[in-house]
């Protein structure tokens, strides 16, 4: 290729090139478009807050008072053969990686003599009510952030209560089973608890 026919490519090149820039250039004037300032097809969203409510308290399930009045200890035992590879049940057991668990239904949260516990367990105050065991059970790094255990958890509810249940009569006195409430006060709570998070 001569001077003169590079000079004449390169000329063609940026003419087309200038060609496409104008092109660009003109169609967005053409087909300009201003932001919207609203939603052209307004969404009513009155029924977001109540729906959440709704889904989390179903979610939720029955609390622990309710499926504590028909847990089955019999059960409990076999779902506990998933604990037994770190806990002990009988008066004066032995601990493994875990505490031994003779009297703890109802006792103070981190006080079995002899075992090492961590931190965030010795910081937990109360005790090992239904509530907290229920709770500690489902998601034990949630329940308690920073503890030791590295159980996941037992995702079905009547699991938890037929365990907790099989626990309370390792005691020298079974801690007293939860009074029922009545059924609109549990959704009550439950709305409560749900309300201001799902308004922010």
């Amino acid at each position: 290729m001569n001077f003169e026919d590079f000079n004449k490519f390169a000329m063609g090149f940026l003419i087309a090139l200038l060609g496409a820039i104008g092109f660009n250039l003109l169609s967005e004037q053409v087909f300009h478009q201003e932001p919207l300032v609203a939603n052209a097809y307004p969404i009513d969203t009155s029924m977001v807050a109540s729906a959440s409510v709704a889904d989390v308290v179903e979610e939720a399930g029955p609390p622990i008072s309710e499926l504590m009045q028909t847990a089955d200890a019999s059960k409990g035992a076999n779902v506990f053969k998933k604990c037994a590879a770190c806990h002990t049940t009988e008066n004066g057991g032995a601990h493994r990686i875990g505490p031994n668990l003779w009297n703890v239904v109802g006792s103070d949260v981190a006080t079995t003599d002899g075992f090492s516990y961590s931190d965030a367990m010795l910081a937990q105050e109360g005790n090992w009510d239904y509530e907290l065991l229920n709770r500690y059970l489902t998601r034990p790094k949630d329940a308690i952030p920073g503890n030791k255990m590295v159980f996941v958890g037992l995702r079905k509810e009547t699991d938890r209560a037929d365990v907790i249940m099989y626990l309370r009569q390792f005691a020298d006195t079974p801690f007293e089973l939860p009074a029922v409430a009545a059924v609109e006060e549990v959704m009550e709570e439950a709305v409560e608890e749900v309300v201001p998070e799902a308004m922010d």
